[in-house]
């Protein structure tokens, strides 16, 4: 009598659904690493841009700190008279200032923000896709006998540009809108005028 065995395998069916699930899988994996490594690529850029523009309102507000006096200011432009330091002259006087301006150059592909100095060549401080309105707001300094300390801050009327207030501008509110590779962002700070003259200085105490 001979002894029939059966041998078991995978149907047609079985084999077909475990190819469909071992794809989903296989998909779901890599959507998920591509979509780590974009989110990771995406916050690095950002951080970069941040950090390069952070770098550059630090410069702007330098030169502010060290401004004589204000020439000229507009939403999109400010040209100051700038006391510039130097190793050589670490307490400069008069003859060590400078006219710096900055201006926004507005493209169809790109916002540009330069920066000159005297009647040199414009130096290119920021190129982005876009850059908001209203870069430097000031502020000037006037009486006010409500005020427990006698005075207050009034915002700068850049359409009248009375040169008296002008004058008197002692608070600058920079603040920078901008959007680069689908991502918007802004930086905000305020900076106080303290001319390099009117800065108070211990004086060097000799013991005897």
């Amino acid at each position: 009598m001979i002894k029939q065995t059966s041998q078991k395998g995978f149907t047609l069916v079985e084999v077909l659904l475990s190819m469909s699930l071992t794809v989903l899988v296989g998909g779901v994996l890599y959507l998920m690493q591509s979509t780590g490594m974009s989110t990771v690529q995406k916050g690095t850029s950002q951080l970069i841009i941040n950090s390069e523009i952070r770098n550059k309102m630090e410069r702007i507000a330098s030169d502010l700190r060290n401004s004589k006096e204000i020439l000229d200011i507009k939403p999109d432009l400010i040209k100051m008279r700038c006391y510039k330091y130097s190793i050589e002259k670490p307490d400069p006087g008069e003859d060590a200032l400078v006219t710096i301006s900055y201006e926004v150059e507005r493209g169809q592909k790109q916002h540009i923000l330069w920066r000159t100095e005297n009647r040199e060549n414009p130096i290119k401080m920021l190129a982005l896709d876009k850059i908001g309105e209203g870069i430097f707001q000031p502020f000037f300094e006037d009486r006010d006998t409500a005020s427990p300390v006698g005075w207050s801050f009034y915002p700068f009327d850049m359409i009248s540009n009375d040169s008296g207030q002008r004058q008197r501008i002692s608070l600058i509110k920079l603040k920078l809108d901008f959007s680069q590779q689908r991502e918007s962002a802004a930086v905000i700070t305020s900076v106080n005028l303290r001319p390099a003259s009117s800065r108070i200085r211990q004086p060097n105490w000799k013991s005897r």
